[in-house]
């Protein structure tokens, strides 16, 4: 029968410490423990480990040739231990995040410019599609998605609330007319994302199907769109910011706001997630200046 590492350890504490007393408040155990541990020891190994007397205590030959093998594999350990408490003092690694690309464009980025200031040792990767990843699946750390959350056993946690507006070009406006009620969008072309996105929904529950012409894909190009007189577009106003105020776009019937959407950050419900992203999910949700939320999450 072999020695443990735990022996060893006791081993190189006595010899290091001078003592059975000094060992045992080191190790953080009774002085009748490592009496009795090392009795054991010298047993198993059959040979004198310790020299004892009234005013002395110090290594046989045998004992001294043992502690010389066992002393640096102690100190390796201690030196690991201790790299891996400094490790997750410093908020360090790689944590991948997909989103859409107008949520990451706008959204995300300006956040993550300030998250790399304050975390230099983090990095993000980002992946911008527009469907639905199973992050478990395809080894995702985090996803932000906008809209209703199916259930699941992910964990979501909100962003902010996003407020969507219906605009259009003034070129687009001057041709076809101004919309004074939802009603007269069926006589006006839409700019969808995608073709099963052709029912827009205001505010109360009150919802209206609408003709296009080209699905865009995302909203960025559906912003696009929308500026290169293409029709009407239903957008987040996070986007629109500049083109409000230079009348590039023109909001329409404001008297009837559109259902607004919720923004979500979902990730697994690993208890043991890297410090790295849940500094990300943590400086993320901080930033949106709101509560976590613990709502069900979809498969993003």
């Amino acid at each position: 029968m072999k020695p443990s590492l735990d022996d060893l350890a006791l081993l190189v504490a006595i010899a290091d410490e001078g003592s059975f007393t000094a060992a045992a408040a080191a190790l953080g155990l009774p002085k009748s423990t490592v009496s009795r541990r090392l009795a054991e020891l010298e047993v198993l190994l059959r040979t004198s480990l310790f020299r004892r007397s009234t005013r002395a205590l110090s290594l046989t030959d045998e004992g001294q040739r043992i502690y010389a093998m066992a002393k640096p594999s102690m100190v390796a350990a201690d030196n690991a231990a201790r790299a891996i408490a400094e490790r997750e003092r410093v908020v360090a690694g790689r944590v991948t995040l997909t989103t859409t690309a107008a949520l990451g464009q706008y959204l995300i980025a300006p956040h993550l410019v300030k998250l790399a200031a304050a975390y230099p040792e983090v990095q993000v990767e980002l992946r911008l599609t527009e469907r639905r990843v199973n992050i478990i699946g395809e080894g995702i750390d985090l996803a932000v998605r906008a809209g209703m959350l199916e259930d699941s056993d992910l964990v979501a946690r909100r962003l902010c609330k996003v407020k969507r507006l219906l605009v259009a070009s003034p070129a687009y406006l001057a041709k076809v007319g101004k919309p004074a009620t939802p009603s007269d969008l069926a006589g006006h072309n839409a700019i969808v994302t995608s073709a099963a996105l052709d029912t827009w929904r205001f505010d109360g529950g009150w919802e209206c199907s609408v003709r296009w012409t080209i699905a865009a894909g995302n909203m960025l190009v559906a912003h696009q769109l929308a500026r290169l007189d293409h029709g009407i577009a239903l957008l987040p106003d996070f986007m629109l910011t500049a083109d409000l105020e230079h009348r590039a776009l023109i909001r329409l019937l404001p008297d009837y706001p559109m259902e607004p959407a919720d923004a979500w950050i979902v990730s697994s419900p690993d208890r043991y997630r890297s410090l790295a992203v849940q500094t990300v999910l943590d400086y993320l949700v901080g930033a949106s200046g709101l509560a976590p939320s613990h709502s069900p999450a979809e498969h993003a």
